[in-house]
């Protein structure tokens, strides 16, 4: 199958092409720098918003997953030009080109303080987005499904939950605590209360690629899913079962870090993705 897809530089898309790649796709991947080609690996330099119809007439699904601010503040006017303005431009694109497959990569912070609340998110619950992140990811969302319905094409909206694994930003949580591993140091973290479902980025992968079949789960489009393990814990006992499955040194040194209003990101089992 061929793949047009953005966000192929960061940590999930890294990983995305990699497996892609083993299962025979053909990516066109958007990038920024150049970048050598690879067999079956073609990297397009530019913007989301530029001319892409040569090859989205040539690709079976589109798959966006880049995004700004995923991990530090970003101003409005960035977050709506990043999130909203250019990749509209790019679904127009797929559809002047036919490109009527489409994997949108979405994200549980949409839901917003929702999450403040210790209860289950469904692909139903309303949103609520705080952050200019949170709001302008949920706006393209919505402008996702409504340029799906009206152009008739088949739109997936899969919304990551706590990925976690190799190549992740080093100042996350995973990262952070191999780090202090590594050094044989305390870490120091939160009380850790906040619960979340952590799934590992080979599971959400492998999660990505089956939603490329188009046959599957196909009754309906457009469609919300999450992608999630199912096994929600908190902070806390996430960061000490992996702390003692690696024979940590130090010691684990928690509520040593403020955390104020934070959020509990719990899936419910009916709308993850199932492989």
């Amino acid at each position: 199958m061929k793949i047009f897809l953005t966000g192929g530089s960061g940590f999930v898309g890294r990983k995305f092409i990699k497996e892609a790649l083993k299962a025979g796709h053909v990516i066109y991947a958007i990038t920024r720098k150049n970048k050598k080609k690879k067999k079956n690996l073609i990297w397009l330099k530019g913007d989301l918003d530029k001319d892409w119809s040569r090859y989205l007439k040539k690709s079976k699904v589109l798959v966006h997953m880049a995004a700004a601010g995923v991990n530090e503040h970003i101003d409005l006017e960035e977050a709506i030009n990043a999130n909203i303005l250019k990749p509209h431009k790019l679904l127009m694109n797929a559809i002047n080109s036919k490109c009527f497959n489409w994997i949108i990569i979405g994200s549980a912070s949409e839901y917003g303080k929702q999450a403040k609340l210790k209860k289950p998110l469904s692909n139903k619950t309303k949103e609520f987005p705080e952050t200019n992140y949170e709001a302008t990811k949920n706006l393209f969302t919505k402008l996702s499904i409504s340029l799906s319905k009206k152009y008739k094409t088949k739109c997936r909206i899969m919304r990551l939950f706590n990925v976690y694994g190799k190549g992740e930003e080093r100042s996350r949580l995973w990262p952070s605590l191999n780090k202090a591993l590594k050094l044989k140091k305390n870490f120091k973290m939160t009380a850790g209360n906040q619960i979340r479902d952590f799934i590992k980025v080979e599971h959400a992968v492998d999660i990505l690629l089956d939603s490329l079949n188009f046959k599957k789960c196909n009754k309906s489009f457009p469609q919300i899913w999450h992608v999630a393990s199912g096994n929600s814990k908190s902070v806390k006992n996430f960061a000490k079962s992996y702390w003692e499955e690696k024979k940590g040194k130090g010691k684990i040194l928690f509520g040593k870090l403020k955390l104020k209003n934070y959020k509990n990101y719990i899936s419910d089992k009916k709308s993850i993705w199932k492989l």
